[in-house]
């Protein structure tokens, strides 16, 4: 119990935390897959034309018989996360306690987000009052995008004040900065893609729309007229959710390596 006690408050050691994440990806990914196959056939689901989140959507032209596998996966994510995040914060810890805290906070909005979103499915239908589900999934989908992103730039902020002003705190302790570089390489170059796209998208929506209106026809939404494209939304979010997935993972493995006690590190 007290081995459990101390990796739930994010006191890995670096083989545990290594083990830990393997675990987690096994788990949530092996829940996605199965939400996948068992989607129904006729509903054709694909990333170019559906979003993540309609894996989880109880409606008849999603996914009615498996939704709730999803549901267990995403509030498995979000749970599994919060002491990977705790360990980021020990270890930040070492450049600032009231900084890391702080990162940590945001971190933590966007585990509540992720288990959100799975327990309040894309699908209508009043939940609460005027609510429907979809209503409380769009919002918690924004605490996740906010939370993360508000966070992976407070950290990215961290790193820099630590490497440039501070005297390598954290490089003192045994981090390799190159290391932390990557992740964040990897996460810039992924949704600074996805935004261009998705302006791009908003562009040539525009144009569609102007020339439909030039020869009095009829037009779709933007939704409809660049699904299956490469300005398609489902698309890019599907792939700013694996990236997300991604940085963390390799964000905690890079700082797996620090010396200092994780027990001691801040409370």
């Amino acid at each position: 119990m007290n081995t459990i006690q101390r990796l739930a408050a994010g006191k890995f050691q670096k083989l545990e935390i290594q083990r830990y994440l393997i675990v987690e990806s096994l788990i949530f990914w092996g829940l996605i897959l199965i939400c996948w196959i068992i989607y129904p056939k006729e509903n054709q689901y694909s990333i170019l034309t559906h979003t993540f989140s309609f894996l989880g959507s109880f409606e008849k032209y999603h996914n009615p018989e498996g939704w709730w596998l999803f549901t267990v996966a995403m509030v498995f994510w979000g749970a599994a996360t919060i002491p990977v995040v705790f360990f980021l914060c020990r270890c930040f810890a070492v450049i600032s306690r009231w900084a890391a805290g702080i990162g940590a906070m945001l971190f933590l909005a966007g585990c509540l987000g992720i288990a959100l979103v799975g327990l309040f499915p894309d699908a209508h239908g009043n939940v609460i009052g005027e609510w429907e589900w979809t209503d409380i999934h769009e919002k918690a989908s924004i605490a996740v995008a906010a939370g993360f992103t508000l966070g992976i730039l407070w950290h990215g902020l961290m790193l820099m004040v630590d490497r440039y002003v501070l005297g390598t705190r954290l490089g003192k302790a045994g981090i390799n900065y190159k290391k932390l570089l990557w992740p964040y390489v990897f996460w810039g170059i992924v949704v600074s893609v996805a935004v261009h796209f998705q302006i791009q998208s908003a562009l040539y929506y525009a144009h569609l729309k102007a020339a439909a209106q030039a020869a009095g026809e009829p037009i779709g939404s933007q939704w409809a007229e660049t699904i299956g494209t490469r300005y398609s939304f489902p698309l890019w979010e599907n792939i700013v959710i694996y990236t997300l997935f991604i940085f963390i993972v390799w964000f905690a493995l890079a700082v797996s390596g620090i010396r200092a006690p994780q027990d001691k590190v801040p409370s």
